[in-house]
């Protein structure tokens, strides 16, 4: 039994490994995967997010793909493996942080939900790194609060307001149970050491991480940043699911009401535990919850759903031991499963049902695939631009338009090995859909003399949402701009090649 009990966590993280690994290879994501890895390659060129390139995040994920950018050179694979380690990780995470609590099958129950949510979709997003150190904070704040600290203000490196999120949880979980003197028999002036001492360490270690990115551009990293969470994120924020009107389908309903049930799961959990009254390591991981659920309110799809798929089962999972009822266990254990069983369905359709695949044949890819139509026009796009723009020479991948933007393709940079002469790799409404913007690029186009524009033209480019984002800003500038500088040479696909013409032109 006890070499069971050593034994069941790396068990649980090889098989979580292995389940998260399953669709490593499959499928790209230009506008999210193609912003991190563009940032990763920035820096191994020296430049500096905020002040160098637009950023929303904190600089954390940024630098973690620098790293693997440095040591093994551009991949899209490199960052799908520690992303597999990460998933993995959170869910045993997960596990430990329910079974200190007693119950072994909700533990198993609570580990196989975080997986599920953790594995789909896969991008090399902060939520990751961030939701593991939050859960290491927690879990090691009891045992050394200094160390709890230190794991809160990496996770501010990653993501602010899960780093936050994590600080305040490692406090809560340092300052002891309450309600349970027995075993915390402590003065109350030692019993708040632990908690201060987690914070204090949590802050020093965030200061340390983020503020000399602060000092070397405030200006850019506030804009970056908070700037946009408190005003252009509300461009792109999304409205919570109305009327289903697809037909009686369980597995297609349960996924698009999961943010009912993420919400609804969390209200029970609080009922439950005003009621149950936990110990205060139980409550340790509501900041979390709060952090996901607000990142969910900003735009409820199935990207923002994560941080609370994956903190709300450990919350639920760790307070049923506590009821003194059946049925308030049962009550307790449904959502955890129905977030299972929609984390498994979702990546049961990754793997079998996502149509055809096929392998990129372009040495950054390393095998990953993309529907066929997609990964030919992508070779040959690839192709194009190695044979005309030199390395060291720039190209700019523009949207169909730019009065109107959902999202954009910096992968492509990535994927050809060629630079981008703006800071604005990402194309998100409110930012490079406003007249000052548009001006800065077309003056670095301008400046830098780009040769080659590839124009991506895949309609979810400039699909309109039903928020902000899917109105016309009424600025051309950029796009007045292209039309008059440059001239259509070849097309692949989606992706229209533009040359620059007249005086000026390579």
């Amino acid at each position: 039994m006890a070499l069971a009990g050593r034994a069941r966590y790396p068990l649980l993280f090889a098989a979580g490994a292995l389940l998260s690994g399953l669709t490593i290879l499959n499928g790209i994501n230009p506008h999210d995967e193609g912003l991190v890895l563009q940032a990763a390659a920035r820096i191994v060129h020296g430049e500096v997010p905020y002040r160098d390139f637009y950023a929303n995040y904190g600089p954390g994920q940024y630098y973690l793909d620098g790293a693997l950018d440095f040591v093994f050179g551009p991949s899209l694979l490199t960052w799908r493996i520690v992303r597999v380690a990460l998933d993995a990780l959170v869910a045993v995470l997960a596990y430990a942080l329910v079974r200190r609590e007693g119950s072994e099958p909700l533990a198993v129950l609570a580990w196989v939900a975080v997986l599920a949510a953790m594995a789909h979709p896969t991008l090399p997003h902060p939520n990751a790194a961030a939701l593991a150190l939050a859960f290491g904070a927690i879990l090691l704040a009891r045992r050394s609060p200094v160390a709890a600290g230190v794991l809160a203000g990496v996770a501010f490196a990653f993501r602010f307001d899960l780093g936050a999120a994590a600080a305040v949880g490692a406090v809560v979980a340092a300052a002891g149970d309450r309600g349970a003197p027995a075993r915390d028999s402590r003065p109350a002036a030692r019993r708040l050491r632990a908690p201060l001492r987690a914070l204090l360490a949590a802050l020093v270690t965030g200061a340390v991480l983020v503020l000399p990115f602060v000092l070397i551009a405030p200006g850019d990293f506030w804009n970056d940043t908070f700037g946009f969470a408190l005003d252009e994120q509300s461009l792109q924020r999304l409205p919570l699911p109305g009327g289903w009107d697809g037909g009686f389908e369980l597995n297609k309903i349960l996924a698009f009401y999961m943010p009912y049930v993420l919400i609804g799961g969390l209200a029970l959990w609080l009922v439950a535990a005003a009621l149950l009254r936990p110990p205060l390591r139980v409550w340790a991981v509501l900041p979390v919850a709060l952090a996901g659920l607000a990142y969910l309110l900003a735009r409820a799809d199935e990207f923002h759903l994560v941080p609370l798929a994956a903190a709300l089962p450990v919350l639920l999972a760790a307070t049923a031991p506590y009821a003194r009822r059946a049925a308030l266990t049962l009550a307790l254990a449904l959502p955890v499963a129905l977030i299972a069983l929609n984390g498994i369905d979702q990546n049961r359709i990754d793997l079998l049902d996502s149509g055809p695949l096929e392998a990129i044949h372009i040495d950054v890819a390393d095998g990953v695939k993309a529907p066929p139509a997609e990964a030919r026009a992508l070779e040959r796009t690839v192709a194009y631009i190695r044979r005309a723009v030199p390395p060291g020479r720039p190209i700019f991948v523009a949207n169909p338009r730019h009065d109107l933007v959902r999202v954009g393709n910096p992968l492509l940079y990535v994927l050809a090995g060629r630079e981008n002469p703006t800071r604005y790799d990402v194309m998100q409404p409110g930012v490079v859909t406003t007249a000052p913007v548009q001006r800065e690029i077309v003056s670095d186009l301008r400046r830098s003399r780009t040769g080659l524009v590839v124009r991506w033209l895949s309609p979810v480019a400039a699909e309109r949402e039903p928020n902000g984002a899917g109105r016309s800003s009424g600025v051309r500038v950029l796009d007045l701009y292209l039309e008059s500088a440059y001239r259509p040479v070849a097309r692949f696909g989606d992706y229209q090649l533009l040359r620059l013409a007249g005086p000026g032109a390579e």
